[in-house]
């Protein structure tokens, strides 16, 4: 599994907790989350029961909460309370998420890895993290000794066709730094090249980056790439702002032909500007009650990040497309079986 190393500079060397995380919550995480009423049934007549005939028996269309409730787009915001008492924290967990696109990258369901971290004193430090935790796993999986390693090298050699693991991209992930450039710069690359050679979407600053962009970026820069602060207005709320205001404290980790693998910031620890921040972006403070509590009784900077776990197998086992990984794959108008 990922390796989860403790903050450079910090105190905390227990091992990571991996607690478990809901798949429904009252409070949507982000514009992706998938709102479900629940009703036990179409049926109207009411369920045998063996209650008291003084109750009122449960209408199959009564609603099975008293009020909204969505399918979890991401274990974040459940995953920062532990983290808070535990200081680093992990889960693999279910993600449903209405994504419309039709590509090799999307599922409406899938798995994510997602971690956080305590006592963050700036977003470099958990970009550290991040890349440290994928170059272990790789030089495990490329030289490590146990049976476990040459196995995985093995199998993954098969699926490759040459009888030999020879993939340079993740020897290269493995043992070079990982580049860095903030979205502005991204956006001065992006329209220089687009001058000489159009992309397909015009790159702007204070739009998101197209997945051509994403790929051009990571294949120039020739390995994987951290695209950091992006505008505030493309993120959630819950995203640390920089100092300059207009940009938050968050990443894109970006790799050639694949695009985005992994996202993550640092999370806004005050409680004034979290509520602000909730406000600004439209949503409903007393769905949040439960989330700004873990900033009224007492927070500390922090943050995380979350990683589609089936990219990271694409990636690793060199196949194109996120549904050939996933035994039973979901997208858009399609859930047979």
């Amino acid at each position: 599994m990922f390796t989860l190393s403790p903050v450079p500079g910090g105190t905390s060397s227990h091992p990571p907790a991996e607690p478990l995380t809901p798949a429904l919550s009252p409070s949507p995480s982000s514009t992706a989350s998938v709102p479900s009423s629940f009703t036990s049934s179409p049926s109207s007549d009411p369920l045998p029961t063996t209650a008291s005939p003084s109750r009122r028996p449960h209408s199959r269309t009564d609603p099975f909460f008293p009020h909204p409730v969505n399918l979890t787009v991401s274990s974040q915001l459940h995953l920062e309370c532990p983290t808070h008492s535990l200081a680093r924290t992990y889960t693999l967990s279910p993600c449903l998420r209405a994504e419309p696109s039709l590509t090799s990258r999307h599922l409406s369901e899938f798995y994510m890895l997602e971690a956080e971290l305590g006592f963050l004193d700036s977003l470099d430090q958990l970009l550290d993290v991040v890349e440290e935790g994928i170059k272990a796993i790789l030089r495990r999986l490329l030289s490590g000794e146990g049976a476990r390693h040459v196995r995985m090298r093995r199998d993954l050699a098969v699926e490759d066709r040459t009888g030999q693991m020879e993939r340079g991209d993740l020897v290269r992930a493995s043992t070079q730094p990982f580049t860095r450039l903030t979205y502005t710069r991204a956006i001065e690359l992006l329209e220089t090249e687009h001058a000489a050679r159009p992309f397909g979407i015009e790159p702007h600053w204070g739009h998101p980056l197209s997945s051509e962009h994403e790929k051009w970026l990571a294949k120039q820069l020739d390995g994987p790439v951290f695209v950091t602060r992006h505008p505030k207005s493309l993120k959630p709320f819950y995203m640390l702002p920089s100092p300059d205001n207009s940009t938050v404290e968050c990443f894109d980790l970006l790799l050639p032909g694949r695009g985005e693998l992994a996202g993550g910031s640092l999370r806004e620890h005050r409680l004034p500007q979290l509520t602000r921040a909730i406000s600004e972006a439209g949503l409903d403070q007393e769905d949040y009650q439960w989330y700004l509590d873990l900033r009224r009784y007492g927070s500390v900077p922090h943050g995380g990040w979350g990683m589609g776990f089936d990219r990271w197998v694409c990636w690793i086992t060199g196949i194109g497309n996120v549904r050939d990984v996933v035994p039973f794959p979901r997208w858009r108008g399609h859930c047979k079986y």
